[in-house]
């Protein structure tokens, strides 16, 4: 199992933010019921942001991150502040924002190895971080953000026809798993990459210039601007609401205050609160065959970017969504937990006295066990 990151004894939350006891209905397997906590009022410098960004990223950029999101389906990985240049206007940035281009342009992710793989990613996530998040989403997200922030994180999605992403807040997953303690980013943010256009009343339909680009039904992205408000109202992917699916939340947005939606549409940009709950509606069609740029499958791509501050960053970068730790370090804990359950299903008390030596043995394993899940990642995030 992945080593924990080492904590910082000197980091301390800024004085504004407040954690909150909070039920969304759901308990990670990982955090021995502890009951649910939630941080709230992180400071950002424009709070309760939604906003869309056309031509996020250039045609390159997105091409390249749709043929790997393909392929692979879903990666993700995490882009340090400190391998940033934050000033879109300056030689530096031109010159990593190049170097980056000639990297991706040059490799063939095919013929890459599993490590090539991961650094070929790495790239293209840094490259879209800077063409999206620091030159076009520079008036949103502020010098003071990105002091305030460890790093991005950053995940590719690749969907077929009747694929969703149901309802939920983004947050830092394995800080979640592990304590129960909610953490939502900074600020979230979503980058369409697919040659796709969804058509809907008031989108034109796709320029005869750009061919590549096709139409699609449903896929659309949704977003709920009353926040943590909604959120503690609708719950873990709706469990407070008995769980609904996205075609009914779709058909419920009409009769509901605080509902955004955005249709998708290729290098299309979306930058949100962090505290903002949203889904992704049902994929309804997709064009047959495959795209010229790639030559593969058209499926509809989705990145996201989570921005998160310095206090949970190195935890967040051992371990981004969708990674190969992170998904290892879930793994790896589910069995665990679960041996530990058949364990004391498997032998009754009667059994037990039988063989003492048996059960001391187990009664170790479930007090090892304890103690792991019991590793405070809190003091990690520095917010109790």
């Amino acid at each position: 199992m992945a080593a924990r990151p080492e904590r910082s004894a000197d980091v301390e939350p800024p004085s504004p933010v407040k954690l909150l006891d909070w039920d969304d209905g759901f308990t990670p397997s990982g955090c021995n019921n502890r009951p649910g906590k939630i941080v709230v009022d992180q400071p950002r410098a424009t709070p309760r942001v939604f906003q869309v960004l056309e031509n996020a990223v250039r045609d390159g950029t997105a091409d390249a991150i749709y043929a790997s999101a393909v392929r692979a389906k879903v990666w993700g990985v995490f882009i340090p502040t400190k391998t940033l240049c934050l000033d879109a206007s300056s030689k530096e940035y031109k010159q990593l924002v190049d170097k980056l281009r000639t990297q991706v342009k040059s490799e063939d992710e095919t013929t890459l190895d599993k490590a090539g793989k991961t650094r070929y990613r790495h790239a293209l996530a840094q490259l879209a971080v800077l063409e999206f998040l620091v030159a076009k989403g520079g008036p949103v997200i502020t010098p003071s953000d990105w002091q305030s922030a460890h790093g991005v994180a950053v995940w590719v999605i690749a969907s077929d026809c009747n694929d969703e992403t149901e309802y939920h807040l983004d947050y830092a997953e394995m800080v979640r798993y592990e304590t129960n303690v909610i953490v939502p980013p900074l600020y979230g943010a979503t980058l369409h990459v697919s040659p796709l256009q969804n058509l809907h009343e008031g989108d034109e339909a796709p320029r005869a210039t750009n061919d590549k680009v096709q139409p699609f039904e449903g896929g659309g992205f949704h977003v709920n601007l009353r926040g943590l408000e909604h959120y503690k109202q609708y719950g873990y992917k709706t469990r407070l609401m008995n769980k609904m699916t996205t075609d009914e939340l779709e058909a419920r947005m009409a009769s509901e205050p605080g509902w955004q939606s955005v249709a998708y549409r290729y290098r299309r940009g979306i930058l949100c609160d962090g505290e903002f709950p949203h889904f992704s509606g049902r994929v309804r069609s997709l064009p047959e065959g495959s795209s010229p740029s790639c030559s593969i499958p058209y499926k509809r791509v989705v990145v996201g970017f989570n921005l998160f501050p310095h206090a949970i960053g190195a935890f967040v970068e051992r371990f981004p969504e969708h990674s190969d730790a992170f998904n290892k370090y879930v793994k790896l804990s589910q069995t665990a937990v679960k041996q530990a359950s058949d364990c004391s299903k498997k032998w009754s008390l009667e059994e037990l006295k039988k063989n003492p030596k048996q059960a001391a043995f187990i009664k170790y394993l479930a007090r090892k066990l304890r103690e792991k899940q019991q590793h405070d990642v809190a003091t990690a995030i520095a917010i109790s």
